[in-house]
């Protein structure tokens, strides 16, 4: 089967179930697919400690740098990150960064029944 490039955001997305994330993330890389967490944190470190207390495996971290959020826009950042490393499929929190998220690329929004506007995407679909 055909290696997956799989994209994830760390918060508001793992941390909303670790465990789940763990277990997939797992199931990913055993089986040769590659999982790549793209986060607006900057400490390196610290997150890579606290991934590894979760039990979430990944192939690649990719950390963020305010230099490059000037460069890309703050809510574009990750659709360019997602674009240059060929993911397939995203796990994000943030609408206004899904929405700059290639269209081919299939996004799982995590929803926040507190921040989110589900009424209004109730009333979109009709």
């Amino acid at each position: 089967s055909e290696r997956m490039i799989v994209g994830m955001d760390i918060d508001d997305t793992i941390t909303r179930h670790p465990k789940f994330c763990a277990l997939i993330s797992q199931a990913l890389v055993a089986a040769g697919h590659q999982v790549v967490l793209i986060t607006f944190r900057a400490d390196r470190e610290g997150t890579a400690a606290e991934l590894s207390e979760w039990g979430i495996a990944y192939t690649e971290l990719i950390t963020s740098t305010l230099d490059e959020h000037l460069e890309t826009g703050i809510d574009e950042w990750k659709g360019v990150v997602c674009r240059r490393m060929g993911v397939e499929l995203f796990f994000e929190d943030t609408p206004e960064v899904i929405r700059h998220v290639d269209p081919e690329i299939v996004s799982f929004l995590v929803v926040n029944h507190d921040r989110h506007r589900l009424d209004l995407l109730a009333e979109a679909d009709q």
